[in-house]
């Protein structure tokens, strides 16, 4: 298994930040003129995919899940939450994995995976204030205000606490309740879900250029025949992979846990690892022809072959690019 790619370390985290957050911005100035489009995709009825062994697991999910958030306000130390953590995990992500797709399979996972981020965030988030500038403005960035100097772990049981409500209501919309909170908590969801498909075509524009920029041997044996991973200089490629990713990954960052997620977020680690070898690969390849260059070879330390690695490279470039398609396929088919 390949060790985790570079880009998601603390440099491309702050590059996120930066390169991202212009995008962002951009992106819901147009989205307030996009969004009575992408909205028909998400106002069909919630409860329209669902399936009654589906409910039933939601309500017990849902069970458990206010469990955790009452352990939450009660604000124990960091060791008292993970307790009743490792008692509902995994088995919270193995029930919501076996539902079908629907907005509250997404709320779900959402939810079970934000509730789980507690626990890990804790006790640092407890301690640290909210940073409200770089979230998601239809959602999340008024949970974040509503707080008044709150802190990031708050924040975090704010978000879960949204798409266990949205689930809740999804819940009792197909149970046939028609109250004015469960009505409203629904049609909060299909705005959210609207601007969803906002995000995540942003997020497959920024991805889809990469693919006119690689090169994707057909196999190892012609990787060694031509060394060839780039289509322009491996210098911009390597820039053009940097910016883009820090650029999507700080939109992935606004997106539920649906399955046009999941696809980008593969592509996005795929090329993240690609770029990881890539880089590896180069320096090795440099130190090569240098005969001033006296450290340590990057991919000795791994105990990788050069030759396999950089067909590696190419190989995750494909699944990156496998995983764009399989985006496409979810956006198309929401719509």
């Amino acid at each position: 298994m390949l060790p985790p790619n570079a880009v998601s370390g603390k440099r491309r985290q702050r590059g996120a930040a930066a390169a991202g957050r212009a995008a962002l911005c951009a992106l819901w100035l147009c989205g307030l003129a996009l969004a009575a489009q992408a909205k028909g995709a998400a106002d069909a009825d919630a409860s329209q995919a669902l399936r009654e062994k589906d409910v039933r697991r939601a309500e017990q999910v849902l069970a458990k899940l206010r469990l955790l958030d009452d352990a939450g306000a009660a604000r124990p130390d960091a060791a008292g939450f993970r307790s009743h953590t490792r008692k509902l995990y995994p088995g919270l992500f193995v029930t919501v994995a076996d539902l079908r797709p629907s907005d509250l399979k997404t709320d779900l996972d959402t939810a079970v995976f934000l509730y789980a981020e507690v626990g890990r965030a804790w006790p640092a988030a407890a301690e640290a204030a909210a940073d409200c500038e770089g979230e998601r403005r239809d959602i999340y960035l008024p949970l974040c205000r509503g707080l008044r100097g709150g802190t990031s772990l708050e924040l975090l049981l704010s978000k879960a606490r949204l798409h266990a409500a949205w689930a809740g209501a999804a819940v009792r919309a197909y149970r046939g309740a028609g109250d004015a909170a469960s009505a409203g908590a629904l049609a909060e969801m299909k705005a959210a879900r609207a601007n969803d498909l906002l995000i995540a075509a942003r997020v497959v524009e920024e991805l889809r250029p990469l693919e006119a920029a690689v090169e994707l041997p057909t196999s190892l044996a012609d990787y060694q025949e031509r060394r060839a991973l780039s289509k322009v200089s491996p210098e911009r490629l390597d820039a053009q992979l940097a910016e883009a990713l820090a650029r999507a990954g700080a939109l992935l960052r606004w997106m539920p846990r649906s399955p046009a997620f999941y696809s980008l977020r593969g592509a996005w680690r795929s090329y993240g690892d690609g770029l990881f070898w890539f880089r590896k690969v180069r320096r090795s390849q440099s130190m090569v022809v240098s005969a001033d260059d006296f450290g340590p070879d990057p991919l000795r330390d791994f105990g990788r072959d050069p030759e396999q690695v950089g067909y590696a490279v190419s190989v995750n470039w494909r699944a990156a690019i496998k995983y764009t398609r399989l985006a496409e396929q979810s956006l198309s088919a929401a719509r």
